[in-house]
């Protein structure tokens, strides 16, 4: 019978940082779309008969939501109470999970003001 294999400590960091990374994709993205708004003019124009900012917003947070669930999802699965090899059993699937949780009520909170205010502010 084999031993067990130590995590590697590349894949441990790329889990735990993937969370803040999808948070800071996610702003950037927000923020690109809300510039290009208000730098071209396009604030008011639609797309499918809706907002096409607000509807850009909502597709950017769609599209990071799903890979920090499926992060959190892995995270939690993994997530064990023993374990051998490691300086203490499970931490980093715990903040990996608690991480992606994090960055997923984050990004909620920083899509909601795009949804609600005008994208160049009031008296642009």
């Amino acid at each position: 019978m084999s031993p067990a294999r130590a995590p590697r400590s590349a894949f441990s960091v790329v889990g735990i940082t993937a969370g803040f990374v999808l948070w800071a994709l996610h702003f950037t993205m927000i923020y690109a779309i809300n510039a290009f708004a208000c730098e071209r003019g396009r604030e008011g124009a639609t797309l499918l008969g809706l907002p096409w900012v607000p509807v850009l917003v909502v597709v950017a947070t769609l599209l990071v939501l799903l890979p920090l669930a499926l992060l959190l999802r892995r995270a939690i699965g993994t997530t064990r109470l023993t374990g051998g090899g490691e300086a203490e059993p499970g931490f980093r699937h715990w903040f990996t999970a608690a991480a992606a949780a994090y960055a997923m009520l984050a990004v909620l909170f920083q899509a909601a003001p795009s949804l609600v205010l005008p994208p160049c502010g009031v008296g642009y």
